[in-house]
């Protein structure tokens, strides 16, 4: 299993959640992240295992399929109202945590 994917598989379901949220702002491209933690945590978002979300229905995959695969300002509308009403739930401090954990056990991951 690799790094990413071992973390991905250990997130419980807010951070799942978070890794939804990031990758929303990731493909409607309002995150500050530079490329390379940009790709970081879409490959994340990529590996995550299916799990029961508070925020998101099943829908929110598609979505974000969707724009990856065909972006339209109709798909970035919809990226960015689920965005905003899951940063209104989450916190920018949450997401700050989240990501800084993220990135700590990737650099755990890939030594053990």
């Amino acid at each position: 299993m690799t790094p990413i994917a071992k973390v991905a598989s250990d997130l419980d379901s807010f951070a799942c959640d978070c890794a939804v949220t990031v990758a929303l702002k990731i493909t409607d491209d309002s995150c500050k992240m530079d490329e390379e933690q940009r790709a970081l945590f879409m490959a994340l978002y990529d590996h995550l295992p299916p799990y029961k979300s508070t925020l998101f229905d099943d829908t929110i995959h598609t979505l974000i399929r969707q724009t990856r695969a065909n972006p339209t300002a109709t798909l970035y509308a919809q990226i960015k109202k689920e965005r905003e009403m899951a940063m209104a739930v989450i916190t920018q401090e949450k997401m700050k945590m989240f990501k800084a954990s993220v990135r700590g056990s990737l650099l755990i991951a890939q030594y053990t």
